[in-house]
């Protein structure tokens, strides 16, 4: 199946701007101003990839997402929109299973095409895991009952921590927003590092308060004073966001 995707927006503008920086890359593109549209688009194609706003005519985003996750669960969801309130997060990642979320301030030609690639690459390797379902299936029905069990629990636990670590990415992201945007290369690359220990050691389960504080001494360490001074504020927000998500006090 070829790459392609779904762009849903009510401003014909952005629509527009969408289609003129992905012109260059190799996947197709349908476009819809509105939700009723979208679901046209949905029944008349297999997409890999949808990627919606919020804020639509007819058939709103959330409405649209929850049909796709039911009716064409295999296609990936990505949300683009105007605003998003820190309450629709957990309902959109978790309950809704969107892949990313972007607030439409984000670089089409780079955070949100590497995202499109990414969900590309999800895309297929959920129709890869479906096929091995598929003839693992058949070979239980031939007597392979404790091979049953052993692959549920392996997918149940790979799919909680795949949604747990693109939660927590969407998390620091939200929260420490506008100071990243300020940071310069250097210390955006620093940040990164930190967020992808501080997730990797969550999903482990073996973090500890005296970890999270190991690692904010050797990421301040790693910098000059300056550098420190531009950091402490995201890596605060951070700690912020662990604390009122209850990830915090389940080391105190």
């Amino acid at each position: 199946m070829e790459n392609n995707l779904l762009f849903v927006n009510q401003n014909h503008n952005i629509i527009r701007q969408f289609v003129d920086v992905m012109r260059e890359y190799d996947f197709a593109i349908d476009t819809a101003d509105n939700g009723r549209d979208a679901v046209a688009f949905l029944k008349r194609r297999q997409y890999k990839v949808m990627i919606t706003g919020m804020d639509l005519a007819q058939v709103d985003g959330s409405k649209l997402i929850a049909y796709l996750n039911k009716v064409y669960p295999q296609t990936v969801c990505i949300v683009y929109t105007r605003r998003l309130e820190l309450a629709h997060l957990k309902l959109l990642v978790n309950e809704r299973r969107v892949f990313r979320i972007f607030e439409n301030t984000a670089d089409f030609g780079g955070e949100i095409y590497s995202a499109i690639m990414q969900a590309f690459e999800h895309y297929d390797w959920q129709q890869k895991e479906a096929q091995k379902r598929l003839i693992l299936e058949q070979k239980l029905k031939n007597g392979y009952e404790s091979l049953e069990a052993m692959k549920r629990a392996a997918l149940e636990e790979q799919s909680e921590q795949e949604e747990t670590a693109v939660f927590l990415q969407t998390l620091f992201r939200v929260y420490a927003r506008n100071v990243r945007i300020l940071l310069p290369r250097k210390e955006r690359q620093l940040l990164f590092a930190y967020e992808a220990e501080v997730i990797s050691r969550l999903l482990e389960g073996s973090m500890q308060t005296e970890d999270l504080q190991e690692m904010r001494r050797k990421l301040l360490e790693a910098c000059d004073s300056q550098e420190q001074d531009n950091l402490a504020p995201a890596v605060g927000r951070i700690e912020q966001a662990l604390r009122q998500w209850g990830y915090y006090d389940e080391w105190v």
